[in-house]
């Protein structure tokens, strides 16, 4: 069901992050994650889509922001993983994020071939 997707002959990796920020620190957040997603574009990647979702019902942890990600592929993503300028904010990281959910695919489900339209 799902197959590799290739772009100009090379498999695309797409990533969908979760973050969950740390209370009263909104600026902040957001200038962690202009600087990191700076480094993310110089390692090749693309942000196709970054944004707060809706407030859900009570009781359910939301996160602060969702990003639909790309890059080339996995190499790519571990040599940005690994970019020493990534590792030195770590501790700016820590003070403005608790929690992050990282989902990683090459494969994407073509519900078209499958007889479905898609949305």
């Amino acid at each position: 069901m799902g197959k590799a997707h290739k772009k100009r002959g090379h498999i695309v990796l797409y990533l969908v992050v979760k973050l969950f920020g740390r209370a009263g620190v909104r600026g902040e957040f957001w200038e962690y994650e202009n600087k990191a997603l700076d480094l993310f574009r110089k390692h090749g990647g693309e942000v196709v889509a970054a944004f707060a979702p809706a407030p859900a019902g009570p009781g359910i942890e939301m996160p602060d922001e969702i990003q639909i990600l790309k890059m080339a592929d996995r190499a790519e993503f571990d040599t940005f993983m690994k970019d020493p300028a990534r590792v030195d904010m770590a501790a700016e990281r820590d003070r403005v994020i608790r929690k992050t959910e990282v989902y990683l695919s090459e494969a994407i489900i073509d519900y078209a071939a499958l007889g479905g339209d898609l949305l």
